[in-house]
């Protein structure tokens, strides 16, 4: 059975992935600073700035790890890029030092990201080979911890993946988070509560449906690169919504008119985000298998239940 460390395995993607892993076969193993609440799973408590030596017995028994761990988010970086960088690429180093030391260390899946990593478009869909020039730290980091993946390869062999997604969505995020616009809008819209959106919502944006991507994931798991084959991939829908069309679906889906409240834009936001799926459907031969209208009413229908509670 494959060992699988999964940084920020508490999360909202992390914990979806450690449910597609036991159904992959898989044992995860949780390092977080919180439980991930998934019964059977081993935990380890701690965050990335003050693990010390718990690594190395952590590192020797797994086979693949997956760093889902990063302490902030757009706006949160950019009202810190101190803290940004200390506690996610410094911290981010320290780790890829601990691989390292173990001289044949365990494949990296880093999930970085496809919502900010660009910046503004020259074109759309955005693939891999697109310029990156994001305009917020937390893209700033993300982009720094992948090159710092390269450079770790070039010099001591490290195996590893990049995995850029779009903006996920699902049962299992939070609605009263300060991130994930979905999830956010349809807890205000069960609540009956108004919503709010930064600009006048024709921010365009890439949404992924949770079950997709997991699966995008786990294909990682298996998939071989060669000498001359890719390493990164964006992983979305391949199809756009502005945040207008997006209100728009929910209440077709929910039956309920929102309220909006628009307010001023924030410097942090990219303007348009669709990703080219092109080259993960060529390499890992994978495909989101969810519409839109499909997520979104899973995902009211968990709320509905008392999900996120």
């Amino acid at each position: 059975m494959k060992k699988v460390l999964v940084l920020g395995g508490s999360g909202f993607i992390g914990r979806r992935l450690c449910a597609g892993l036991i159904d992959a076969g898989c044992q995860p193993i949780v390092f977080d600073r919180v439980p991930p609440g998934i019964p059977g799973v081993e935990y380890h408590q701690g965050d990335m700035v003050s693990v010390g030596d718990l690594w190395q017995p952590l590192l020797e028994e797994v086979d693949t790890v997956f760093h889902l761990a990063w302490t902030t988010k757009p706006q949160s970086a950019n009202d810190s890029p101190y803290y940004d960088l200390q506690t996610n690429v410094l911290a981010g180093l320290h780790f890829l030092d601990s691989l390292i030391r173990l001289g044949k260390p365990p494949r990296l899946i880093f999930v970085s990201t496809g919502g900010a990593i660009y910046g503004t478009p020259d074109y759309l869909p955005v693939d891999e080979i697109h310029p990156t020039r994001p305009l917020n730290a937390y893209g700033i980091g993300k982009l720094s911890f992948e090159h710092y993946l390269e450079l770790y390869q070039r010099l001591h062999g490290l195996d590893f993946l990049i995995f850029r997604p779009g903006n996920p969505y699902g049962e299992g995020q939070d609605p009263s988070g300060a991130q994930g616009a979905v999830a956010v809008f349809l807890g205000r819209l069960l609540s009956g509560k108004s919503i709010s959106i930064w600009g006048d919502g024709e921010v365009i944006r890439d949404y992924l449906y949770i079950g997709d991507l997991v699966d995008a994931l786990l294909k990682g798991l298996d998939y071989r690169p060669g000498p001359d084959n890719a390493r990164i991939f964006n992983i979305g829908s391949g199809q756009g919504q502005s945040l207008n069309q997006l209100i728009a679906a929910l209440a077709s889906v929910t039956g309920r008119q929102p309220q909006v409240e628009y307010q001023a834009a924030r410097k942090a936001d990219t303007p348009a985000v669709v990703l080219d799926i092109a080259l993960i459907s060529q390499c890992l031969d994978w495909r989101p298998a969810t519409s839109l209208e499909s997520g979104l009413r899973s995902t009211w229908e968990w709320l509905q239940r008392g999900g996120g509670r």
